[in-house]
């Protein structure tokens, strides 16, 4: 694989034999970050065990970053992008609203189960105790095209009397919350039912609850 400076995680994760060597250092460090994250905790990786993991000298580490903290803020970063990017490629926004979303909420569940373990560092690891500053959650709408697809579509939706007048932070923790509960479940161990069997039934509770 070619080397790159951006990258979409969720893509470059899901390759069948991943080789860190193809990478660039940065890239390497980042999934040596999710690897070592994921198994052992933050708290228990270090820098060395980074260097280690990702083939990487220290120097090389501290080249692209100037701590671990900037390590997990950048993994987060490209796993929020990479969640983002891919949902809204999924959306077509000429849809009826009950279509778009119904189609965030199975792809919430299908993104969990195609990418477990970057899911696990997005939903389940409790960022605030590492990382410092205003955290950006993966589901907010944001200012981005996703947000602009989103916003319009809630819009119009609420306009033509099909979704309840309900406020932003009301429909995202249907929307968002449901799935995300759900996804946090599986991923803990509590609940053996894989996301994608249950995704077209929440999707379906979720709109239920927010048409009018």
């Amino acid at each position: 694989m070619n080397k790159t400076t951006e990258t979409d995680l969720a893509t470059l994760l899901s390759q069948p034999s991943l080789e860190l060597e193809n990478l660039s250092p940065k890239d390497r460090i980042l999934v040596a970050a999710l690897r070592l994250f994921v198994k052992q905790g933050y708290f228990n990786t270090n820098v060395p065990d980074l260097s280690k993991e990702s083939k990487c000298s220290v120097g090389s580490i501290y080249h692209h970053f100037r701590n671990k903290e900037e390590v997990a803020a950048a993994l987060y970063t490209a796993g929020i992008a990479s969640f983002r990017q891919s949902l809204e490629k999924t959306i077509n926004p000429s849809a009826d609203v009950a279509i778009i979303l119904k189609t965030i909420v199975v792809f919430f569940l299908e993104f969990t189960e195609k990418n477990r373990e970057l899911s696990t560092y997005l939903w389940l690891s409790r960022h605030t105790e590492f990382m410092s500053g205003v955290l950006k959650h993966p589901t907010m709408v944001g200012f981005d095209q996703l947000g602009r697809i989103l916003t319009r579509a809630i819009k119009n939706g609420i306009k033509d009397k099909k979704l309840r007048k309900l406020s932003a932070n009301e429909i995202w923790a249907v929307l968002f919350g449901v799935p995300l509960s759900y996804a946090r479940d599986w991923l803990d161990g509590y609940n053996p039912t894989p996301p994608t069997l249950v995704a077209e039934n929440l999707a379906e509770c979720c709109w239920r609850a927010l048409k009018s």
